[in-house]
């Protein structure tokens, strides 16, 4: 991902022009300094789908590179003012820590439908949880199915999808395929809307895990899980723990390492007539 500091007013249409160039997975900008609720403001575009209300990696970049870059220190927390809302970023020893929005649950999605825009049959996807449209900051549709095979052969059919969408307009958007492997070992695919596979989804991570929370997946034993996504590059890992279910949730936690691959100082080009 690309973050970028921002010295003077950027159009939407520049915003959008400048991600579509890089071609990262996304692209923040930060505008401004602290605003009087604390909060920094920040946008986050993608190439294909344009600006989004929320997204884990680029939230997490942006509370690392303003901490030693624009506070001149490492202070316990970072507020950023998303679309979605203000999202507060602290540090620990397993990295940079954002506080996800409580999970808001969208419609339910018939087994049917799923089977037909994924290339798995019915008897593949579970029947004891639901597919829903699940959003802790940005949408996706959560799909459990039975077996670690299932998830290598998904493959969405994009005339399908299509149609799906059409009737489900609201789900057009991230399709996030997870299976209980045991031992609280999770494997998961998430597909995104350009039938592009991501490698890593923090929000969809998120809204799993509000998910699992919200139907009492683990009964009341602490609730400690991994998750091992991807299936065309080298798998993500993500670790996720809370003491103990709790049916009120106020927010969701989800922890990353922070990289800097490289820095450097870009210039607006003025235009010639």
């Amino acid at each position: 991902m690309l973050i970028l500091l921002a010295d003077q007013a950027i159009s939407d249409w520049e915003q959008q022009q400048i991600t579509r160039e890089v071609n990262f997975s996304e692209t923040a900008f930060i505008f401004s300094g602290k605003q009087a609720d604390g909060g920094y403001p920040v946008r986050i575009w993608t190439p294909n789908t344009g600006e989004v209300p929320f997204a884990g990696h680029p939230t997490l970049g942006c509370a690392y590179v303003i901490q030693p870059l624009i506070e001149q220190g490492y202070p316990d927390e970072v507020k950023l003012n998303l679309k979605a809302g203000q999202i507060t970023v602290s540090r620990s020893v397993h990295g940079m820590v954002m506080r996800q929005k409580p999970p808001v649950f969208g419609v339910k999605i018939k087994r049917e439908e799923i089977a037909a825009i994924s290339g798995i049959s019915l008897g593949e996807i579970r029947e004891d949880y639901p597919i829903q449209l699940v959003s802790t900051g940005l949408e996706s549709v959560l799909i459990p199915l039975k077996s670690r095979e299932s998830l290598s052969k998904l493959q969405v059919i994009p005339p399908k999808f299509q149609e799906y969408t059409a009737r489900h307009p609201e789900c057009n958007c991230n399709h996030f395929f997870f299976t209980d492997m045991g031992d609280h070992i999770f494997s998961v695919r998430c597909i995104m809307e350009d039938f592009i596979e991501d490698a890593a989804t923090g929000s969809a991570n998120g809204n799993l895990a509000g998910y699992l929370l919200s139907y009492g997946y683990f009964g009341s034993s602490p609730i400690s899980y991994t998750i091992h996504q991807g299936e065309i590059w080298e798998e993500s890992l993500f670790f996720i723990s809370m003491p103990t279910w709790n049916p009120t949730i106020g927010s969701l936690r989800l922890a990353e390492t922070v990289i800097l691959l490289q820095r450097g100082i870009g210039v607006k080009p003025i235009p010639f007539y």
